[in-house]
């Protein structure tokens, strides 16, 4: 249950924030909220309000919901900012919670641009995170050019998908300024937020008319009316499915991606570099063509300068199907020899970038039971880094780093032990 200090802790303000932190902190002090229970959990793949989360959660609010479910390391990453590093490491400070931050973006991977890899349907396009962040880049930097650069890339992508979008609409169009920004606390807006801001619009319009809505969704997306009349009772998935036959492959608003509108893997990677951070190998589910030779995809990245794999678990083991889920979780199997092979650490996260996401993966089940140490070992890796960093800037990709431990393993080593600390 979210108590009234706790929905404080999403305030746009951040002062707000901080302090209705502080007092959740006295109340965890004075023992009147508890922890959970100790099972080494973690969840490095958590996106905030910076870029979108399904439930409008701050960085304040994921870590404190992480501490008080006594996760060992929390880690933030959103789309294409560092907006929330700061008040990520304040916040871990805070609370005495293990805390790490990255950014996530999508590149162009040119050794793969006639494969779809992880981004559905897209050859060449490629999600791809930095992790371990403790610093923004030096001011005129090329790695600031860079980070600058893939915010407005996003930002001008969805300007052109909004523009086709709305003459999709027609009399319902939606203004990016004053209907979408305002859903952001500085400006980041994402493609879900485009489409809160559309069913809003919508339901605006309509002054809420579930006949006339259902019937305009209905003519606009081919689908039957009573299911979508349904649907309105559960506006998330409904917005799931607008998203899907608007913006995705296919859609009205869909755009091609072509190589010039992403920044290079390689330029990516350099940022990472420049700024100590970790650049981490993506992995969707070893279905697609990018994805099948997961050996040789790893081998590659980490010539590239990748640290270590990142990977959403949920998405290979939790699945109904049982055909698809024996596919997937052999994949995830491979992945992850690949990596031991190539002393890469491992992570694992949920998004919680889409309703009904989990907190955190169940890392006790029996199909990712085996692999709790690698992600446990790799989150400490993670924060180790970080904490190195933030003392001392001892990056894994800085020069200290390659002329005092030149061997992988042995760094992957010493930061796992300094994150244990």
């Amino acid at each position: 249950m979210i108590t009234e200090i706790e929905i404080k802790l999403d305030d746009p303000d951040k002062n707000a924030r901080v302090r209705a932190l502080r007092e959740l902190k006295k109340k965890a002090d004075a023992g009147e909220i508890k922890q959970g229970i100790d099972r080494r959990f973690t969840n490095l793949h958590c996106h905030t309000f910076y870029s979108f989360n399904a439930y409008g959660y701050s960085p304040q609010h994921i870590i404190w919901r992480a501490f008080k479910e006594n996760i060992k390391v929390i880690g933030l990453v959103d789309f294409d900012v560092l907006d929330c590093l700061e008040e990520t490491l304040e916040t871990g400070d805070l609370l005495g919670i293990k805390t790490v931050c990255g950014v996530e973006t999508r590149v162009f991977f040119k050794e793969y641009a006639d494969k779809v890899i992880n981004s559905p349907g897209e050859p060449g396009i490629y999600y791809f995170i930095c992790a371990g962040v403790y610093k923004k880049p030096d001011t005129g930097s090329p790695a600031e050019k860079t980070l600058v650069k893939l915010k407005k890339t996003a930002q001008e992508r969805n300007l052109k998908v909004l523009g086709k979008i709305n003459n999709f609409l027609g009399e319902t169009a939606i203004d990016y300024e004053k209907d979408v920004l305002p859903l952001t606390p500085k400006g980041n807006a994402t493609e879900r937020h485009l489409i809160i801001a559309i069913d809003k619009k919508i339901n605006e319009v309509f002054n809420n008319d579930t006949c006339k809505i259902s019937s305009f969704w209905s003519k606009k997306l081919g689908i039957e009316k009573e299911k979508i009349t349904a649907l309105l009772e559960k506006p998330a998935d409904l917005q799931e499915i607008i998203r899907k036959k608007l913006i995705k492959s296919g859609g009205a608003g869909y755009i091609m991606p072509e190589k010039e509108n992403f920044p290079s893997l390689e330029e990516v990677t350099d940022m990472a570099k420049d700024i100590g951070a970790l650049p981490c190998v993506t992995w969707l589910d070893g279905t697609t063509d990018g994805e099948k030779n997961a050996e040789g995809m790893l081998k590659m990245m980490a010539e590239k300068g990748a640290a270590l794999l990142n990977i959403i678990p949920n998405r290979n083991w939790n699945i109904k199907d049982q055909k698809e889920k024996e596919i997937k979780t052999k994949n995830l199997r491979r992945v992850i020899e690949a990596a031991r092979k190539l002393d890469l650490p491992v992570i694992a996260g949920t998004e919680m970038n889409k309703d009904g996401q989990k907190f955190v993966d169940d890392f006790e089940s029996a199909e990712l039971s085996s692999y709790a140490k690698d992600f446990y070992e790799g989150a400490l890796f993670v924060y180790g880094h970080t904490k190195m960093g933030k003392l001392f800037n001892k990056g894994y990709n800085s020069q200290w780093a390659r002329e005092n431990i030149p061997s992988r393993i042995e760094r992957n080593k010493f930061y796992i032990k300094e994150g244990q600390g």
